[in-house]
């Protein structure tokens, strides 16, 4: 008997390719599933016809799950084409899996609307120049922004810097108003450890025109997976 492709499985093959891979504790912990009973046998079948694959890594101790060929035609032409060509780094797979983490830790309750990268990604002009604000997702509530950063120490201060200067911009030119919606904006950096949070807090503006908070992953009860390399 042919599989029969659920609703469900549509937003789960999804949300695969826009967070670009997901755990088995993941996927249950965003609620595709009731047991893992359930979700084990459903990703088994997913699996076999082609439209999830299994990536195998020694740096992480269950299964990662990415979408496969077969789901092309299921996910849209758009979102495909996010998926054509993608290549797993361990450093991207371990940076992909953060972002999850933290956003099953600040959507847990319901109250927050999460978009990814791909969807929140913005170009716009201010003073004459070209700017992006590129967040690795947004969180969104009835009355709140909260632009994500997740870093893992890989990025210099430099490039933070420039990330934190284009939200500056985003906001005090009107075009975060403009394009997003009038509503209060802040962003949230998630960090490796007490040390990287003073120095990335360091680099914000003075009197940024957002609320800017840096924390370590601790902080919010939520982990990184370990060093990869």
């Amino acid at each position: 008997m042919a599989l029969k492709i659920t609703s469900r499985d549509v937003r789960l093959l999804r949300d695969a390719a826009l967070s670009h891979v997901l755990s088995r504790d993941q996927i249950l912990s965003l609620h595709y599933f009731g047991s893992v009973t359930r979700l084990n046998s459903r990703l088994r079948e997913l699996t076999r016809l082609h439209l999830m694959k299994v990536i195998d890594t020694p740096f992480f101790n269950q299964h990662l799950y990415s979408v496969d060929r077969g789901a092309l035609p299921v996910l849209g032409e758009r979102i495909s084409s996010l998926v054509l060509g993608r290549t797993g780094s361990p450093r991207f797979l371990q940076h992909a899996l953060s972002v999850t983490n933290v956003r099953v830790r600040l959507t847990s309750d319901g109250s927050a609307e999460w978009f990814f990268e791909p969807q929140v990604t913005t170009g716009f002009q201010a003073a004459g120049r070209q700017f992006e604000v590129r967040p690795d997702g947004l969180a969104r509530t009835l009355d709140s922004l909260t632009a994500v950063e997740v870093d893992l120490g890989h990025v210099s201060p430099d490039k933070f810097a420039e990330k934190l200067e284009a939200y500056d911009t985003f906001v005090a030119s009107g075009a975060c108003r403009r394009l997003w919606g009038p509503q209060e904006f802040r962003v949230l950096a998630v960090t490796t450890g007490p040390l990287r949070a003073r120095r990335l807090r360091a680099l914000c503006p003075t009197k940024a025109s957002f609320d800017f908070e840096c924390l370590p992953h601790d902080d919010l009860g939520i982990s990184f997976p370990g060093s990869w390399s």
